[in-house]
């Protein structure tokens, strides 16, 4: 495995960027993870380890975690219910620190979902989402844009994703797509992209599908300045279109690793917003994502500890 960090730009510092808040548009759910040995067979089941809750989707964990690093945040998200779960959520994020925008609904349930994680840090998981919650999200305002570094959004099918995107864009703020595996959705891309300036997707799901570096080029070509690529196990891959690296992820014992791609994406913006360059970036963000795994729930992720092990990275320059 290639180690060239000799011949890379050491980060300096870990004073928090000063270019602005962060916006995080996305679902709000409440998150409970079943920590057990082995995860049972049909008609089985397990003694529990461990029981965990926590704010979820990734928004939610990118607003946080970037909050925890002393980076203004607000989230704004889809509503919830004052109902039990919901009442968990704001209790979670009044203690975040974070600013937040939230309404509620009393039509819909707060989204919630239950995951069981083994001891080989497999993880199945069961969602509830009423759909009327996407169609009620709210788009940033201007006074909240006026104050943005950034704009965080996670892509959900609807009108509300694009048009927070647009107000964004109007207003001169730039934008970080979390497109996950819809990359490969040619309709939806052409729509996207031209709001979109970072743009990171995960080569790591079950309908993912395609190669990196063709990923990447064709990200690039359409537009994005910054493309950001996640491969589980195997790292990381990022690319503008002077430079891109391979990144390998730091080794831990997998606990968890939901959350994984949002730590990534706290990563990726805290480098951007501090001005290192996209190999500091890669490699902050990428161990971000690793450690994350080695925790269950959404614990804080110390500053100092990432970027000692973002330096033991191992990096390789790539061509595209």
């Amino acid at each position: 495995m290639p180690n060239h960090f000799s011949n890379a730009d050491p980060i300096h510092s870990s004073a928090p960027p000063s270019k602005g808040r962060v916006i995080c548009c996305g679902f709000l759910t409440y998150c409970m993870l079943i920590v057990v040995e082995e995860f049972p067979g049909q008609n089985g089941g397990a003694a529990i380890q461990n029981v965990v809750d926590s704010l979820g989707d990734d928004a939610a964990i990118v607003a946080v975690t970037l909050g925890g690093w002393q980076v203004p945040s607000t989230l704004i998200s889809s509503p919830i219910s004052n109902d039990f779960y919901g009442s968990k959520v704001l209790e979670q994020l009044r203690d975040s620190g974070i600013s937040f925008d939230q309404k509620t609904d009393q039509g819909a349930a707060t989204p919630l979902e239950v995951g069981v994680v083994d001891s080989t840090g497999s993880r199945t998981y069961f969602q509830q989402r009423d759909p009327r919650a996407l169609a009620s999200l709210t788009v940033p305002s201007d006074s909240q844009l006026a104050e943005a570094g950034m704009l965080y959004v996670d892509w959900y099918d609807g009108p509300k994703v694009l048009d927070a995107m647009e107000c964004a864009m109007s207003q001169g703020v730039p934008v970080f797509l979390n497109l996950e595996s819809r990359y490969s959705d040619r309709s939806k891309l052409s729509d996207l992209l031209r709001f979109v300036d970072v743009c990171q997707v995960s080569v790591d799901e079950p309908q993912a599908s395609g190669n990196p570096p063709d990923i990447a080029r064709d990200l690039l070509d359409g537009g994005i300045d910054t493309v950001l690529i996640t491969m589980g196990a195997k790292g990381c891959m990022v690319a503008q279109k002077t430079e891109a690296f391979r990144i390998w992820p730091p080794e831990v014992k997998v606990i968890d690793g939901y959350g994984a791609g949002a730590a990534f994406s706290a990563g990726a913006i805290y480098g951007i917003l501090a001005g290192w360059s996209l190999e500091q970036t890669g490699r902050f963000a990428s161990a971000c994502s690793g450690i994350k795994c080695g925790v269950a729930g959404n614990a804080p992720l110390p500053i100092d500890v990432v970027l000692r092990t973002a330096t033991s990275l191992s990096c390789q320059p790539l061509s595209l």
